[in-house]
């Protein structure tokens, strides 16, 4: 998968986001439980005090203590009572259910009521044995002016494990789930990507040949379609411009060739004349030169607006390149005598490329009349042909 492409990014950033999202939902779900949970068993604490004082200390003053014991250990009973109950009066215990077996928690050490702000409060104790209680007190003002106090409490053991097994939950479900979202996401987002790589493909195509190829009209109605659409607009546009360009080389090649032609008449009649001074021979010549030349670039350009119209085709066929290259020289001596410059030719082997005839004798007479131009008289140049990993040079 490479990591740079379209689709690994857009895959990314939606599982970064799902995680994002994962992970804000973990934690909500994870605090509005322990939230619940805690104000349930706060809920309870304080239902089962107030119960107690409505069913058991309003009629103590007729029925007397040895009725509030027996009638409390039978809704609380010692030793299995969860969540706990005790009942004092000052130092007095009136009543006080049994330990908490589980987990273990010795009631008889948890202090009896003694601060103000424990009263009509939910507040946590920490036990010896190392547990944490929430332990509600309700004051009950008696009819002779005294205080009884109602201890309902519970440890947080049961929430514990609840929430401990929520975390562990959430925590192998959010990998399974982000896994699995960044397969399913990163395989489907192949079909919305399928038309870029349509219009990729076909994009690369285009130009090879020719250059009137279009990009297919993804029928979307979004960015993709309106894409397609400039892509289009922008490849007529460039059509155009090179089209233009064309028929001004087409245009400009043929308007030159008309003046060209009368100028090399007219300089092989001046040269004609009899008794011309050497210096108007000289500059007559050097003219006759320079039109030559610069109907070899007309012609070139004539031959290369052809071509970019399709209006001819190159040959291409296997050709001898040293057969040429003698030959060219033999027929270029004559411009090397003329400076006295000595013109070699050297080649070990045949020489065969792929190419058209026409064109690789053009290639080859300009380059052997650049080399005679412009080395000094009495110089010398040198053509070697050599074949190195099959390719010439």
């Amino acid at each position: 998968m490479n990591r740079n492409s379209l689709r690994s990014r857009v895959t990314t950033f939606y599982v970064g986001m799902l995680a994002l999202a994962l992970l804000v939902f973990s934690a909500a779900v994870y605090f509005g439980v322990k939230a619940f949970l805690t104000r349930s068993l706060e809920r309870v604490l304080n239902n089962d005090a107030h119960s107690i004082v409505t069913d058991y200390l309003v009629p103590l003053d007729q029925k007397g203590d040895a009725w509030l014991a027996g009638e409390m250990s039978e809704s609380y009973p010692q030793g299995t009572s969860d969540p706990f109950v005790r009942v004092s009066k000052g130092t007095r215990i009136m009543y006080e259910s049994g330990d908490i077996r589980d987990p273990f928690v010795s009631v008889s050490t948890l202090p009896l009521p003694a601060k103000q702000e424990w009263f009509n409060a939910i507040h946590r104790e920490r036990a010896k044995s190392g547990q944490l209680l929430v332990i509600y007190t309700l004051p009950n003002r008696m009819p002779d002016g005294s205080l009884i106090f109602v201890e309902t409490g519970a440890t947080i053991e049961s929430i514990q494990h609840v929430l401990k097994s929520l975390f562990l939950i959430l925590l192998l479900t959010t990998p399974v789930i982000l896994i699995v979202a960044a397969i399913g996401g990163y395989l489907l987002m192949s079909r919305p990507l399928r038309p870029v790589v349509v219009l990729t493909e076909q994009a690369e195509r285009i130009g090879r040949k020719e250059l009137g190829g279009r990009l297919p009209i993804i029928p979307t109605g979004d960015e993709l379609e309106r894409l397609s659409l400039a892509l289009n607009q922008m490849i007529e546009r460039l059509e155009e411009v090179l089209a233009q360009n064309h028929r001004f080389s087409a245009d400009a090649s043929h308007e030159l060739r008309t003046p060209l032609t009368i100028i090399r008449g007219e300089l092989e009649a001046l040269m004609q004349l009899p008794s011309l001074p050497s210096l108007v021979t000289d500059g007559i010549g050097s003219a006759l030169e320079e039109s030559n030349r610069m109907a070899k670039i007309v012609h070139s350009l004539m031959t290369i607006s052809r071509l970019d119209c399709g209006g001819e085709q190159i040959e291409m066929v296997p050709v001898d390149l040293v057969a040429i290259i003698r030959m060219t020289l033999d027929h270029m001596g004559l411009l090397a005598e003329e400076k006295h410059i000595s013109l070699r030719f050297e080649s070990k082997q045949p020489a065969y490329v792929t190419e058209d005839p026409m064109r690789l004798k053009q290639i080859v007479v300009n380059l052997v009349d650049n080399a005679i131009k412009y080395t000094p008289n009495g110089g010398d140049v040198k053509v070697t042909v050599v074949i190195r990993e099959k390719k010439v040079s």
